[in-house]
């Protein structure tokens, strides 16, 4: 097979040729590229050369990118193509309509090398985990919708704060939220921090760059933030990002802000609860191991003693010719060490029955452990 086939192919889209030559040394190592002057003939050639991922320019003639990534979005055949839109500036109004269109990953120009090759091979990495994870949200939402036509809206916020205490982990937290934004007729993105850990999860799996930074933006404002039909909830470990708030049922849209808000505080309740547990199981661990170490050290101290006693009674044995002892003085010399040593054996009889005890701890906290 020809080596440019194994490439995953890439749409490169600019009415600027300077920048698509740019782009293409910086990509043709790795990826076969395709070009286009215009968001028509970039239309064009996403249908007949179906693309791994697009790159197009916003500013365009004929077809902005705009117009080209809501095209692709909205076309069957291609909807689950990645498109990368550029910018000559950033802010939250273009990052907002880069999200609006499906834009799944942004750069500014000047165009960062390494950045740029960062983020394509992010683009192409999410949409194959987005496949994975099309059944597992398929099931989801369709136990969701089941769900949420056997109860109300305060029976969701309730279920839905009762399955927290079953999510031990920032990602299962995240599924939780997600679930409840499906019972409510919410499209949205959600955000938990547990630690170190973070997870961005949309419904359509891992959110993508745009996503992520569209969150962080709104995460900077206010606790409750609602600007049209988009909501944004932010709590210090949870963030949430409403896209579809029913802003026509003005009744229902302050309910929903209501269930959004204590499922969010909610939640940020439950990681503080995680990181109690992680920090007491991480505790239960380091007590673990530090008493099978002990346990270890002083039955092997045990060996060790036995046989440094035999080692000094033979050597004893050995001197006494040298000496030139009688059998008496010999023996007397014998007694007196194998007195001393019996006695101290007696004190270590005594903590023996302790330290069974201890190796039955040990190997039941291990248990509990594993």
């Amino acid at each position: 097979m020809h080596e440019a086939e194994l490439k995953p192919t890439i749409l490169l889209v600019d009415d600027d040729p300077l920048i698509r030559k740019l782009i293409r040394r910086l990509l043709d190592t790795h990826y076969q590229i395709i070009e286009a002057a215009d968001g028509e003939e970039g239309q064009t050639k996403a249908r007949q050369h179906r693309p791994a991922a697009v790159i197009a320019d916003i500013q365009m003639p004929k077809l902005d990118g705009f117009g080209l990534c809501k095209s692709i979005v909205d076309d069957f055949d291609l909807s689950e193509t990645p498109v990368m839109l550029m910018s000559a500036v950033e802010n939250l109004d273009e990052l907002l309509n880069v999200y609006d269109v499906g834009g799944q990953g942004f750069i500014t120009k000047p165009i960062n090398p390494k950045l740029l090759s960062t983020r394509i091979a992010r683009m192409l990495q999410l949409r194959d985990e987005r496949d994975q994870y099309k059944s597992q949200i398929r099931f989801a939402t369709s136990t969701a919708f089941t769900a949420m036509n056997s109860m109300g809206e305060t029976g969701i916020v309730l279920q839905t704060i009762q399955r927290f205490a079953s999510s031990h982990s920032a990602r299962e937290l995240t599924t939780e939220l997600l679930t409840a934004l499906t019972q409510f007729g919410l499209d949205g993105v959600a955000e938990v921090r547990v630690g170190e850990n973070i997870a961005t999860l949309g419904h359509k799996g891992i959110a993508t760059d745009v996503e992520q930074a569209v969150i962080q933006k709104m995460a900077e404002m206010e606790r409750l933030v609602q600007f049209k039909n988009r909501l944004s909830v932010n709590f210090p470990s949870i963030k949430l990002l409403i896209n579809n708030m029913p802003t026509d049922d003005e009744e229902r849209c302050g309910r929903l802000r209501d269930h959004l808000a204590i499922l969010a505080e909610s939640a940020e309740s439950h990681v503080a609860a995680i990181r109690a547990n992680n920090a007491i199981s991480g505790f239960q661990t380091n007590l673990a191991n530090a008493l099978i170490a002990i346990d270890e050290q002083q039955r092997s101290s045990k060996q060790k003693r036995t046989i440094l006693f035999g080692d000094a009674m033979m050597a004893l044995e050995q001197s006494f010719t040298a000496l030139e002892l009688s059998d008496q003085q010999e023996q007397m010399l014998l007694d007196i060490v194998q007195n001393t040593w019996n006695s101290m054996s007696a004190t270590y009889d005594e903590d023996a029955a302790l330290q069974d005890e201890l190796t039955h701890i040990v190997k039941r906290l291990k248990t509990l452990l594993d």
